[in-house]
């Protein structure tokens, strides 16, 4: 009998996430009644701010329950609009040029859907955020890893790029603040990479997910808000890390109206809309105090502080850039014949400590963990002196005692 094949092929270019296979082993671990210092989740551990639930609430008891519009609530698409033109500077019409989705993850997937053919190109970050190839595929494109240059703020090593361009290379990937590293691109660097696009006429897809997450006095800039950058820029966005909203899941689209357009067709046709009573807390976060947002970033910044104190007392780990933005750390393994994966295996299993291994992220991450500090401040210290224990007898030749 003939094999029968259920699934697609190109779904073979579709892996699990691995961040999502770390945090079910950690979770197993610790219901076994093992204590686990939880570094490798990407979400705030706050909850979410109780004007935002009480509007969700009330939007319940009002009867808010039935199919949004495709596109988004129009009062949502207006608070993005206004929210995006006061922190990246640039004006889009909310009903013709936003688009809200399933958080940024569908943003990207919305996306890809609506600008590729298949076979069509996109040039990614290497170490990347593990979607974004697999949205690529997703919509019959080929990712194309460019390196990412740790010397120099992580930028694309943009000579690298160039070698590899060719008539089906339709746009580029653009991550600022950049998970795993936590790199934050200058204005000057992302003009640079302006220029790049302009010369190679390729659409800038920018995941702006942690825009509102920046450190000492750094700025982010969205590529659309550079001159001539709008009509070529795709802004992905996510009230996920700004409101502590991950279960939420907001995010929207912010690009010219032909994409935005298409991609509500894709919508029609995979999700239909979104949840309408969550759209009407996320008008709440928006619109009303933002005093949340900028307490959980005093309580990050405290906790980086903190992290990046302790982690130059870790053996066999350091930092290539001190990270800019974001709430990871994303450190390169200098002890001999460990792989990433190996160790972070090890951490977890010895010493209760859940990382996530750089290779997760592709080739270039290999051999890094990426390590959150989105866990209490307690915990962050307890979680480094365990992490300063557990290194120290691997660098010294023995095993980490079981906890």
């Amino acid at each position: 009998m003939e094999e029968v094949f259920l699934t697609g092929r190109r779904m073979d270019r579709v892996p699990y996430a691995g961040i999502r296979k770390a945090f079910e082993k950690a979770n197993e671990l610790a219901a076994r009644g093992v204590r686990v210092i939880h570094f490798e989740i990407g979400r705030p551990d706050f909850d979410t701010p109780l004007n935002i639930k009480e509007a969700a609430k009330s939007a319940l008891d009002q009867g808010i329950v039935h199919y949004a519009p495709n596109a988004g609530v129009p009062a949502l698409r207006e608070a993005l609009a206004d929210s995006v033109k006061e922190y990246k500077g640039v004006d889009y019409k909310a009903d013709k040029e936003i688009i809200v989705t399933a958080g940024g993850q569908e943003a990207l997937y919305l996306t890809f859907m609506s600008i590729l053919d298949p076979g069509d190109e996109v040039l990614i970050p290497n170490p990347a955020f593990g979607t974004f190839p697999s949205a690529v595929h997703l919509a019959g494109g080929i990712p194309v890893a460019i390196d990412l240059v740790p010397s120099d703020n992580f930028m694309f090593d943009l000579e690298a790029a160039a070698k590899v361009i060719t008539p089906r290379t339709k746009a580029m990937i653009v991550n600022s603040p950049h998970n795993p590293t936590g790199s934050v691109l200058t204005r000057e660097q992302l003009e640079t990479i302006a220029v790049f696009a302009a010369q190679h006429n390729l659409i800038l897809v920018s995941d702006e997910a942690y825009d509102r997450m920046v450190y000492d006095g750094h700025v982010h800039h969205s590529p659309a808000s550079l001159p001539g950058m709008r009509e070529r820029t795709i802004i992905c966005g996510s009230l996920s890390k700004t409101y502590a909203m991950t279960g939420w899941r907001i995010g929207y689209i912010a690009a010219p109206e032909s994409v935005v357009d298409a991609a509500t067709r894709v919508q029609q046709n995979v999700m239909l809309s979104l949840c309408a009573f969550a759209q009407m807390g996320a008008i709440a976060g928006l619109t009303q105090s933002q005093s949340f947002t900028e307490e959980m970033m005093q309580e990050f910044t405290r906790r980086r502080k903190l992290m990046l104190e302790m982690l130059k007392q870790v053996a066999g780990l350091e930092l290539e850039s001190v990270p800019k933005g974001t709430f990871y750390l994303f450190p390169k393994i200098t002890l001999p014949g460990i792989s990433s994966a190996q160790l972070a295996d090890h951490l977890l299993e010895s010493a209760g400590i859940a990382v996530i291994d750089g290779a997760v992220f592709g080739s270039n991450g290999n051999g890094h963990l990426r390590i959150s500090y989105a866990s209490s401040y307690d915990n962050c210290k307890e979680g480094m002196e365990r992490l300063a224990v557990a290194m120290s007898k691997l660098a010294a030749g023995t095993k980490a005692v079981a906890r």
